[in-house]
């Protein structure tokens, strides 16, 4: 049985196109790694594959319309009331 070299953390970051810091938060996020000793962890290349393509998203699914509420979440301010008052200034002598 001849299997596939595992790939260095180095290389398995270039391959992605992210730093090694970044890489370890991809583990973190359930990208699969074979650990090797204390800190030494190797990919393998189908991991790398499936990783991709989980984090994959369709550019072609329709987007949830933003909220167009004029008022603060807390519903302690609008923000026509602010806009109101700046304009109702005194003007300076």
């Amino acid at each position: 049985m001849t299997t596939a070299p595992l790939l260095k953390s180095v290389d398995a970051a270039a391959i992605l196109g992210i730093c090694t810091k970044s890489l370890q938060n991809c583990r973190k996020q359930g990208l699969k790694y074979v650990k090797i000793g204390k800190g030494t962890f190797r990919y393998r290349r189908d991991d790398l594959k499936e990783y991709i393509e989980a984090q994959t998203q369709c550019h072609s699914e329709p987007r949830k319309p933003r909220s167009i509420n004029t008022t603060s979440s807390s519903e302690v301010v609008a923000f026509e009331d602010l806009a109101g008052r700046k304009t109702m200034r005194k003007p300076r002598r």
